[in-house]
């Protein structure tokens, strides 16, 4: 049995020499690729999701659907009509306020964005939208503006 602890030991010890090695003879740039290579995607920040929930839109700080994240999740799909509201929220309270760069919306929702925390009551508005990989809208630029989001 100790004999057997003795050669895990160095089965572990040779491992990690090994590991070192192999980092040394394709230098520190190539070993920084390989970890990097192994970590995983950074994962949009979930607000709401618990067990049954879909996906209601999610927001990228940068335009193209990219960078960090922020998915909001829904108990139930929305309505298919833009007449009713199935969402509010107010972006300050997760520190997206001032931040989306692009949306993608879920589940039949689409989303307004306003550029005033005590939305629907004041501020401007976009129109309805169903995903954006660019929130620079026409002549309206929505990028870094929106504070609060109705949801529809």
């Amino acid at each position: 049995m100790i004999g057997n602890r003795v050669a895990r030991g160095v089965a572990k010890v040779a491992g990690v020499a090994l590991t070192a090695a192999a980092a040394l003879a394709v230098g520190p740039q190539a070993a920084s690729a390989q970890v990097a290579a192994q970590a995983p995607a950074v994962a949009c920040q979930a607000v709401g999701r618990v067990s049954g929930s879909v996906a209601e839109y999610t927001l990228y700080d940068s335009a193209g659907y990219s960078g960090a994240c922020i998915t909001f999740y829904r108990l139930g799909n929305c309505t298919a009509t833009t007449g009713d509201v199935n969402g509010l929220y107010n972006l300050a309270g997760w520190g997206w306020d001032n931040r989306a760069g692009s949306v993608h919306t879920y589940s039949q929702c689409d989303v307004m964005v306003y550029d005033a925390r005590d939305c629907p009551r004041s501020g401007a508005h976009s129109t309805w939208i169903d995903q954006s990989a660019d929130l620079r809208l026409g002549g309206v630029n929505w990028q870094n503006r929106a504070t609060c989001v109705l949801v529809s």
